[in-house]
């Protein structure tokens, strides 16, 4: 999976967590990840009803900070603050069982960080062999020697991202893994 594809997922898939109490630190489960994605279809008509969609994209106005994130949902928040459909989405949020948005970022966040280690684990040996395989190109090909640097330290920031991915727990990839195709899908619609 591409790193743009699991950026573009990440982002895309507004949803929250109805059957967590705001808790954030402790594991994730399977009862939060299914209420996590049972209650996207409430936030996606909030959003629908007041047009915030554009701002909730990854390149609303421009700005590509949303979808650069390690952080898109908590990112998302702080975006959506002040814009007219926001107190409705809080209160869709509230009811779902969070003590606030923050809580929901939190937990989407760590949501879709368990789902790309999820997504780059199980596509890790293709994806070794094709960094090196591009790292040969580079080096073969006719670019200036500042045009390879440049592809290089590009490589060594998707290489950094994918390593970023290690950290992640084991329980919460346990929970998210059930459900990999729905939140791939999620992220398509």
């Amino acid at each position: 999976m591409s790193k743009f594809r699991i950026i573009t997922i990440a982002v895309s898939v507004f949803i929250f967590c109805p059957t967590v109490n705001a808790q954030t630190s402790g594991s994730l489960t399977p009862e939060i990840v299914q209420g996590f994605i049972n209650s996207i279809q409430d936030l996606r008509e909030v959003s629908k009803r007041y047009n915030a969609d554009e701002i909730m994209s990854p390149t609303a106005s421009g700005d590509k900070t949303t979808a650069q994130s390690a952080t898109p949902f908590s990112t998302a928040i702080t975006r959506m603050q002040g814009h007219h459909a926001f107190n409705e989405m809080q209160e869709t949020i509230l009811k779902h069982g969070f003590s606030d948005v923050q809580s929901w970022g939190a937990i989407g966040d760590r949501i879709m960080k368990a789902f790309a280690a999820n997504s780059i684990e199980t596509e890790a040996p293709q994806m070794d062999e094709q960094m090196k395989q591009a790292l040969e190109q580079i080096e073969k090909s006719n670019m200036t020697e500042e045009q390879k640097e440049g592809m290089r330290q590009m490589m060594q920031s998707s290489i950094q991202m994918m390593n970023s991915y290690e950290n992640v727990p084991e329980t919460d990839k346990a929970a998210v893994l059930p459900y990999m195709s729905v939140i791939e899908n999620l992220g398509r619609q």
